[in-house]
């Protein structure tokens, strides 16, 4: 059993992160989901709204982003995927962008749009209802 997980956040057009991390907690349709090493191996749908986080990842100790739609990967050896639709990191995220986002989906109606911009808001540590 290794001490560190290998993690990767990968969307169709792009590899948006990828390193080592003491844990991994996701959004999944079943509820969040952590994962330390030594978990055995499990594949589950991400939540349409999902953040995941990467403890012990980096210098500042966290990573976080916005992922909306795909899937969690965990295999036996200390290595999970996340492969969503769309990902992008905390630090990446236009806050006033993303605000308007949810404004606009609330006023058209379009679910799937508010979704996204709600899992990039909370990504960034806003509370969004």
């Amino acid at each position: 059993m290794s001490k560190k997980l290998f993690v990767e956040i990968v969307s169709p057009d792009r590899e948006v992160w990828a390193g080592e991390g003491d844990m991994v907690i996701a959004k999944t349709v079943e509820g969040e989901m952590g994962v330390q090493p030594g978990h055995v191996p499990v594949l589950s749908l991400l939540a349409e709204d999902a953040v995941v986080r990467v403890l012990g990842a980096r210098e500042t100790g966290e990573i976080r982003a916005a992922a909306h739609g795909g899937f969690i990967s965990v295999s036996g050896e200390g290595r999970i995927s996340i492969l969503a639709e769309t990902a992008e990191l905390a630090e990446d995220i236009d806050v006033d962008r993303a605000r308007e986002a949810l404004k606009g989906a609330g006023e058209s109606g379009d679910s799937q749009a508010a979704a996204r911009a709600r899992s990039r808001l909370r990504a960034i540590g806003e509370e969004v209802a």
